[in-house]
């Protein structure tokens, strides 16, 4: 496939219009998301059609002198609920700027630039909003694109709609959900030569179902990508792992109809013969696609979605690329290779903590994992940073359980552990003992026979577990009493620093007082079910057993249903 050098062209700039290559991704307040991209692709040496960008200055011109104002106000005061409000105010904004007068010298800073493209030449209008292709949010088809635009008067008018889809019901609830300012954002237009396209599509350089960094998604139709994007075909979608540059699935679609350019503008849908069903991407052209995108992501140092089209001689376009925003962040230490598979248990999801943890709450874990690992005899280097299985990422906590998974008997374990905490985690993990990347590895046992010896000792478990069978009542009592210990000895501190020094203090203790108190009781538990368990034999199930458990005494979980439902019988009882 041949490689395609950036056009020069001396497409004038202004305080209008500016030329790609004037752009980067700094360019993103006079530019907006797309056309910053695009600059700053083209300044790095990828192919990319010439074109110019309108700026957000001829927008704002446009859009004073229509007096959105008071639209824009009663937009910023209405709840993003209230969809019927929404809706109302946008038609209002739309109809103000499709009927507002275009200033004679921005018509002709587009006419000067349109006509260094080329007279006659058809181009994409497409709208580049300041708050669009972003890391945190994509915006990805909020605002219009027109295809196939030839003219001055067609591009001038399709800019001009551009300026208007800023305030689609669409983009105005998209905005109003995610908390972005209705007054703020602005809108530049990208002006672009078409590219006649054989073959054309999207290619996302990390795998946006899967998660996998390291895999190419190429989803690909003949004609123009509009195809792809619209969802009109069922496209060719392949595969490739980037790291070996082999093509991992190849799954052909229909591909019935290609979108084209029109004979007088725009684009229409013409269907496909029967031949042309069959890949409509060679393997070749697969792999340079994936470099492609390998060499985007390497640029942005992050996961893109790209769309790209190869002309009638061979030539692959990048037409624009914006962050992959739905992936899942992955923890600094996290292997490059897929060879090398770590496993990570959301500790998030097993409390029911879904969302993300404040940067004091991790700091907070981090304590307690440094204070537990300190109290098995293996402190971490960095009491700050964590125990060694400590793993963070997004905010949320996770702990890395690789090892235990690679062990029979850890494995086992583990799996018995997540019964009693985490049941949605067992099919998980007996899927995830089948894989070959976590083959049980050979085991020292003396560092974990050491290990659990010296947990023991520190811990008395043996006796307080012995207590914990034969005088309950008291084992409760050890346990609440050091609790209370934890709080009066840590008091009640004053001013701010005071109560941060304080809780770093009951973080860095606390854990070992818990642990010689309170989980041989929970152990204790865990056992004597099991015991009832084998007694019992077939009399009782396993989920006979949990209800009959929740009947018993000192169950926190119980005594809080119990509370909500007394609430809701009070409730209940008084209409008012």
């Amino acid at each position: 496939m041949e490689r395609v050098d950036n056009p020069e062209l001396t497409i004038p700039s202004s305080e209008f219009v500016v030329p790609f290559a004037a752009l980067d991704r700094d360019a993103l307040p006079v530019a907006g998301g797309k056309a910053a991209n695009l600059g700053e692709l083209v300044r790095a040496g990828f192919p990319v059609p010439p074109g110019f960008c309108v700026t957000t200055a001829a927008y704002e011109v446009v859009a004073s002198d229509a007096g959105l104002g008071p639209m824009l106000e009663a937009l910023a005061a209405t709840d993003a609920g209230d969809t019927e409000r929404l809706t109302g105010l946008a038609a209002e904004v739309r109809s103000c700027l499709a009927g507002a007068d275009i200033p004679d010298v921005l018509r002709m800073a587009i006419e000067e630039a349109y006509g260094e493209l080329g007279d006659g030449s058809a181009v994409a209008v497409r709208s580049s909003a300041t708050a669009e292709d972003l890391p945190g949010a994509s915006f990805a088809g909020q605002q219009d694109t027109y295809l196939n635009v030839v003219g001055v008067d067609p591009v001038v008018d399709a800019v001009q709609r551009c300026w208007a889809s800023l305030w689609t019901d669409r983009a105005v609830s998209y905005r109003a959900t995610n908390g972005i300012d209705q007054a703020g954002v602005r809108l530049a237009v990208v002006v672009q030569r078409m590219v006649s396209a054989s073959v054309a599509g999207v290619l996302f350089s990390a795998n946006p179902v899967t998660g996998k960094r390291h895999q190419a998604v190429i989803d690909a139709s003949p004609g123009l990508g509009e195809a792809v994007v619209s969802g009109a075909v069922n496209p060719d979608h392949f595969v490739v792992n980037t790291a070996t540059g082999e093509i991992v699935e190849r799954h052909l679609g229909d591909k019935r109809v290609a979108v084209v350019a029109g004979s007088e503008g725009g684009v229409e849908q013409v269907e496909l013969g029967a031949d042309e069903h069959g890949a409509c991407l060679s393997d070749a052209q697969i792999l340079a696609l994936a470099g492609l995108g390998a060499r985007v992501e390497d640029h942005y140092g992050a996961p893109q979605d790209t769309e790209w089209a190869i002309d009638s001689e061979d030539r692959l376009w990048l037409l624009q690329a914006r962050p992959i925003t739905t992936l899942f962040p992955l923890p600094d230490d996290a292997p490059a290779d897929d060879e090398d598979l770590r496993v990570y248990f959301s500790f998030n999801v097993a409390q029911g903590v879904y969302g993300p943890l404040t940067p004091m709450g991790i700091q907070a874990f981090r304590l307690i994992t440094s204070s537990v690992a300190t109290f098995a005899g293996h402190p971490p280097r960095n009491p700050y940073e964590g125990a060694a299985f400590f793993v963070e990422s997004a905010f949320r906590m996770f702990l890395d359980v690789t090892p235990i998974l690679r062990n029979k008997h850890g494995l086992q374990l583990f799996e018995g552990f997540m019964t009693n905490m985490e049941t949605r985690t067992v099919p998980i993990v007996r899927r995830l003992a089948t894989d070959p990347r976590l083959a049980n590895v050979p085991t020292e046992w003396w560092p974990i026979l050491r290990t659990l010896l010296l947990v023991l000792a520190r811990g008395r478990a043996p006796l307080h577990d012995a207590e914990a069978l034969a005088r309950p009542e008291r084992a409760r009592a050890r346990a609440a009493r050091a609790v209370a210990g934890l709080r009066e000895a840590h008091g009640a501190p004053t001013g701010a620093s005071g109560h941060l020094v304080a809780a770093e203090r009951l973080l860095r203790d606390g854990p070992p007082e818990i642990l010689r108190n309170v989980p041989p009781v929970f152990v204790t538990g865990l056992l004597v079910n099991a015991l009832a368990g084998k007694l019992l034999g077939n009399l009782a199930t396993f989920d006979e057993r949990r209800v009959a458990m929740r009947a018993l005494p000192h169950n926190p979980t119980t005594e809080m249903d119990l509370a909500l439902w007394a609430l809701a019988r009070e409730a209940r009882s008084d209409p008012e």
